[in-house]
């Protein structure tokens, strides 16, 4: 996994990491007829809910010696086109701390595109998330102690919009709790259909359930003081917007997993500290720990975080046989300005 830091206007961070990955040998995939018209149409939701990320895409399309029209079809498509990720993800309320626990299970060839990054836009929230897309994210924890995964959903439909990796930076750059994110992601038009998991440092927890044609929230139900998100929709109205033939086929763990990570918790009461979500993350009963050989797919990157100070651990690899070290990056980005601005 590399650890980049980036930081600064959004033009700015783009070129400067287009311009590494460039000298590094990538290069911007050609893209199709289809894949450009689709990236067209998608500019304008992407301009109305996230604008600033358009500037970054400029630059880093420049670093990468690549045009505009290339770059942002390659990154409004991405989970549009299929190969959508077998993720799991919870967060649980204690006493002491919110924790939040997220395997991010993919194919194994992906590896070498894993990304911690470091983040530090002016405009907007700085924050520690992990990706394998350049610009977007899959998960993180900001400053505000505010904590986003997603998890892919074979939904019946793709349409133009929002790409679940930029909704997840916008959340990361601009959203100070729950509530501002969940309004964020209510009021977007997605291109494809994934959950969205929010955690704060004040407890407050949901699950943005979205899809091209409805996009649904729900928070714990049961008196439970915990949330758990896999491959599937839970919220009764956003049901009928899966494709169940699809994720028999590809997403046929999803089930066990969700069940076995909510059965874990469930018999703690949720009161769970980090350690506990590793060993959660870390457990192969139910897949959770993925290790599908036969297709070369599995658990690439972990991570374990609590909220109130963040506190951010990741295993780069299964959690299984990989140790989980804490990044402290983040920590020492937001001590540093606060030093510098007395």
């Amino acid at each position: 996994m590399f650890h980049p830091i980036v930081r600064g206007p959004y033009h700015k961070m783009g070129y400067g990491y287009g311009t590494i990955v460039y000298n590094h040998g990538f290069r911007v995939p050609e893209q199709s007829v289809e894949k450009l018209d689709f990236g067209r149409k998608s500019e304008g939701e992407v301009r109305r809910v996230f604008p600033e990320i358009l500037e970054e895409i400029k630059g880093f399309s420049e670093g990468c010696h690549a045009s505009y029209e290339q770059t942002a079809a390659f990154i409004f498509g991405v989970g549009a086109f299929k190969v959508g990720p077998m993720c799991s993800a919870f967060t649980a309320v204690s006493n002491s701390d919110v924790v939040f626990g997220r395997n991010y299970d993919f194919f194994y060839s992906f590896k070498k595109y894993t990304e911690g990054y470091l983040t530090c836009p002016n405009d907007g929230y700085w924050s520690l998330g992990h990706t394998d897309i350049f610009i977007g994210r899959e998960d993180g924890v900001n400053e505000k102690g505010l904590a986003v995964a997603m998890s892919g959903v074979e939904g019946k439909s793709v349409k133009p919009g929002v790409s679940f990796c930029l909704a997840l930076r916008c959340v990361l750059d601009k959203c100070a709790d729950v509530e501002e994110a969940v309004k964020l992601l209510s009021n977007a038009h997605f291109s494809a259909a994934d959950n969205y998991l929010l955690a704060d440092r004040e407890g407050n927890l949901a699950v943005v359930e979205a899809s091209p044609d409805k996009t649904r929230m729900r928070r714990p139900e049961n008196g439970d003081n915990f949330m758990v998100c896999t491959n599937h929709f839970v919220h009764a109205e956003m049901q009928v917007m899966e494709d169940l033939d699809e994720r028999a086929r590809c997403n046929w763990d999803s089930l066990p997993r969700y069940a076995t990570i909510y059965e874990a918790i469930k018999r703690q009461n949720g009161e769970i500290d980090v350690g506990a979500a590793q060993k959660i993350l870390s457990n192969h009963s139910g897949y959770v720990c993925s290790h599908q050989n036969k297709i070369k797919l599995g658990t690439i990157w972990s991570v374990a975080t609590t909220l109130k100070e963040p506190r951010i651990f990741r295993a780069e690899g299964h959690p299984c046989r990989t140790k989980y070290k804490q990044d402290l990056r983040l920590n020492k980005a937001i001590k540093r300005r606060q030093k510098e601005d007395r």
